[in-house]
């Protein structure tokens, strides 16, 4: 403390002779971002009360039970990086490592002390998990308690002289015990609150839910720790929106910004999206500023899907002394979000999303962690399960409230992308204990957080209460009143009304009507393997759907055994009612009640290995998510008459998996696309053909979700599979943006064979395939496919009708394709580009009626 004491004026007189302009040619001091991420060391502790100058001097010299690790890291991702756990991702060896929740663990560093900055020195820790008491040169300088929040603590007068080492020590307590204790405390056990619920912490670590058994609860620093060393102002925060006026042909993007220290002056300038300056100006010294800057015939942001996402740029850069002492830049999409609940013209409840005046057909995904053995994010996974979301058609996803929030480089790839994001508060399934005075402020601290953090992206759709929080009580057969509601029907909105006054907000997915997942009003999530949903065809907005299914064969070699995987003499046929048809492993790496959960398999060919059984699973998958999207995007019953739109959005569960797991993603733990991706992608296509049957007519339909109208002749064919055309039919069609039409009534076709014919539609360059049976019933032929390879693409052809033309890249890790799991008509060619072959050298494509053809790849491939 003496040697503090000796050096801190010195440092007081150069930041005031600096700040004042007194020290001649002295530049004001830039802020500068020091992440603490070398020479970490981690311990298991024996003890819930350690002795922190002892931990504080074994830094120096580590004894027995100290790992090194780079920051970030968990502590999973540590010990199995030294060796010390297997990898919990493969059989049943996540069981192993379980006991890590249970323990305390300390996280340890030295680091030296900066030269100073003429401001404070702060120690910033974005990413915590969960409980965490901090300790500095043997001082605590903050117990920390909720993963979801980012912490900062002046350490100026902790800190050593300049040049000199700082220990820095971290403990972490055991989730698990933390949660009971906050249970006992708020009251003991309560059947209606799981346990987990007590402590701010992802409630997807406390369960088998998300892949890994009998949970993974995590611990540790999973985003970085950073000296953060201002001068004597520095910005705090930078709020950007817009307005548009004059529909749409003028607009205002505001700003209010926030700076700390002195109050200082700022310089800020507007760029247009090709770089050009809009406006610029000055701000006199303060510590609030608000600009108003008014934009001629602005470039509107749009998902990508409906226009480009157009992003100016505000730069500020506060001042200090003449000199620039701190800078901050944001992008800025000017566009206007209208969540629209009655139907202006029927008067029949909507939830339908408006974007720059136009009504907007969302088609996404869920999005879960990226991984699930740490918190820690992955860049890299997260880039490409972001490109593949674009080349599935997505304009919209869903961060679920029972897995994390994404760093900020998330919601700036998705402002560039021109990919909305529906954002849940991270509470999930059913009602959260309330009435604690520690978690009632909690809450509020992380929903302000949250907010602040998020409501400068244009991408952020709407902010959304939780997951099934509503829904989880209603399918309990719980009594009302839900305990808990005050939260999300009045704490939670009344921080995003005083924070974000632009943006809907939501109570909760799914939430409407009579009762919480209720079709016909608010948004819906598919439960009907499970029950039956009265008028549940078409919901209003289904932002929950699908069904389950099993990643490709490669992926499941990588993570189960030969046996494992298909035990000697294992017979799927079902003989016992409810009877699961895979094998027990397969069980094991399911989420509980996965296989009351599968699609319609009794439509498909009997499996007999793993491989067609994978294949049976994913087809009913791919099909039933291609049959509930056409009919949603239809917007109407089967049969109804024409009229307006009731559906306005399909978001399916889900887009990953952060675990290897049997369930309902689109795209497996490796990241390959699994056979239902490429239906969705299919039944995404901006301009849809598609069939409607009911027992007494076939009619075709064209819907159009793309920004132009779209015109042209519909032909319809009726064709045998040996490819001899029946009956022709062609009509005149044109649809707006926003439409759907049934175009075409095919009852002049009379009897279609259901065994041996089919319907080919084809319209603005689009061309599908109509099958009106079961696919184990048909009597196909015999088929050849023809296929070469074109630079990254092959070129497939076919003589007779095919049935699901399958690519797969054998031995590789990851494949995806422009197309995949398709059915082809006699006669026909498709082109299909290699997006990532993983590695593998040989591409392989066949049939179900047509025989395997092999050629060779060039090395890589790209991503989409």
């Amino acid at each position: 403390m003496a040697d503090q004491q000796k050096f801190r004026p010195s440092v007081l007189i150069l930041a005031f002779l600096i700040a004042s302009g007194q020290l001649a040619g002295a530049p004001a001091p830039q802020r500068r971002s020091l992440p603490l991420r070398e020479g970490w060391l981690v311990k298991q502790l024996a003890t819930d009360r350690p002795d922190i100058a002892a931990l504080s001097r074994e830094l120096v010299r580590p004894e027995t039970g100290w790992l090194a690790a780079k920051m970030p890291a968990e502590v999973h991702e540590i010990l199995l990086a030294h060796g010390r756990i297997p990898d919990p991702h493969v059989g049943k060896n996540a069981a192993e490592s379980a006991w890590v929740g249970e323990s305390d663990w300390a996280y340890g560093v030295r680091f030296k002390t900066p030269a100073p900055g003429g401001g404070p020195v702060f120690l910033r820790f974005e990413g915590l998990d969960t409980l965490a008491a901090v300790h500095l040169n043997g001082v605590e300088i903050g117990r920390f308690e909720d993963m979801f929040m980012e912490y900062a603590r002046d350490i100026r007068t902790v800190l050593r002289p300049a040049g000199r080492e700082n220990d820095l020590v971290i403990v972490f307590s055991s989730p698990l015990r933390a949660a009971e204790a906050a249970e006992k405390a708020g009251g003991g056990p309560r059947k209606e609150i799981g346990r987990s619920k007590f402590i701010r912490k992802s409630s997807g670590d406390f369960s088998s839910y998300l892949g890994s058994r009998p949970h993974a609860v995590k611990v540790g620093i999973y985003r970085d720790v950073l000296l953060d060393i201002p001068g004597p102002s520095w910005i705090e925060d930078v709020w950007t929106r817009s307005e548009l006026q004059d529909g749409g042909r003028k607009a205002v993007v505001r700003a209010d910004i926030l700076t700390a220290g002195r109050p200082a002056p700022l310089r800020w300038s507007l760029k247009d999206p090709d770089g050009r300056s809009v406006a610029s100006g000055e701000s006199r010294a303060g510590t609030d500023h608000r600009l108003s800057i008014p934009v001629a015939v602005p470039r509107l942001w749009w998902p990508w899907t409906d226009g480009r996402p157009d992003l100016y740029t505000l730069e500020v850069e506060c001042l200090a002394g003449g000199a620039v002492a701190d800078a901050a830049s944001r992008r800025v999409g000017i566009r206007d979000i209208k969540l629209v609940l009655k139907d202006p013209e029927t008067g029949e409840p909507r939830f339908r999303f408006d974007i720059n005046g136009r009504p907007v057909f969302l088609r996404g995904a869920n999005w879960i962690p990226v991984e699930g053995m740490s918190h820690v994010w992955d860049a890299g996974r997260a880039k490409t399960l972001l490109d593949l979301a674009v080349h599935g058609g997505m304009n919209v996803l869903r961060v679920w409230g029972e897995g994390q929030i994404p760093p900020a480089e998330f919601f700036d790839e998705c402002d560039r992308r021109g990919l909305l994001v529906w954002q849940d508060f991270m509470f999930g399934y059913g009602p959260y204990p309330t009435g604690i005075a520690g978690l009632d402020r909690l809450y509020r601290e992380e929903g302000e957080s949250m907010v602040r953090k998020l409501r400068s992206h244009p991408s952020i759709l709407l902010w959304c209460g939780g997951n099934e929080n509503h829904m989880g009580w209603d399918f309990a057969r719980q009594k009302p009143p839900m305990p808990g509601l005050d939260l999300f029907d009045k704490v939670l909105p009344a921080i995003c009304a005083r924070l974000d006054p632009g943006r809907p907000y939501h109570p909760s997915s799914p939430w409407g009507g009579p009762t919480a997942n209720w079709p016909l009003e608010g948004d819906w999530h598919d439960y009907t393997t499970l029950w039956f949903l009265p008028q549940a065809s078409v919901p209003a907005f289904g932002s929950e759907v699908g069904r389950v299914s099993v990643s490709s064969l490669q992926s499941m070699k990588n993570h189960l055994s030969a046996e494992d995987l298909w035990p000697a003499g294992f017979d799927p046929r079902i003989r016992v009612p409810g009877q699961a048809a895979w094998p027990p492993m397969w069980q094991y790496r399911s989420v509980n009640g996965s296989w009351d959960k599968v699609g319609p398999i009794e439509q498909y060919a009997d499996p007999d290995s793993a491989e067609s059984l994978i294949r049976v699973l994913g087809t009913a998958h791919g099909e039933y998510l291609r049959q509930r999207v056409e009919r949603e995007r239809r917007g109407l019953p089967d049969g109804a008459p024409d009229g307006p739109r009731r559906c306005w959005g399909n978001i399916i569960w889900r887009l990953n998996d952060c675990w290897p797991i049997i369930y309902w993603s689109v795209i497996d733990y490796y990241l390959e696309p699994k056979l239902a991706y490429y239906y969705l992608r299919r039944a995404y296509d901006p301009v849809l053909i598609s069939f409607e049957r009911t027992p007494d007519k076939i009619t075709a339909w064209v819907v159009n979700d793309s920004a132009t109208p779209v015109s042209g002749p519909l032909t319809v064919k009726h064709m045998t599979f040996e490819g001899r055309v029946l009956a022709e039919r062609t009509v005149s069609v044109s649809v707006g943006p926003g439409e759907s039409k049934r175009c075409l009534d095919l009852s002049a076709f009379g009897p279609i064979s259901l065994r041996e014919e089919f319907l080919l539609a084809e319209f603005a360059g689009r061309s599908i395939t109509e099958l009106l049976h079961g696919e184990k019933y048909l009597h196909l032929p015999a088929a050849t496919l023809t296929v070469r390879r074109e630079g990254d693409a092959v070129v497939i052809a076919s003589d007779k009708f095919v049935r699901q033309v399958l690519l797969t890249a054998e031995g590789g890790t990851g494949p995806a394709f422009e197309d995949n799991a398709f059915d082809m008509a006699p006669g026909t060619i498709r082109t299909v580009r290699v997006l990532n072959a993983g590695g593998a050298r040989i591409l392989t494509v066949k049939g179900l009626n047509a025989p395997a053809v092999s050629l060779e790849l060039s090395s890589g491939g790209r991503r989409p």
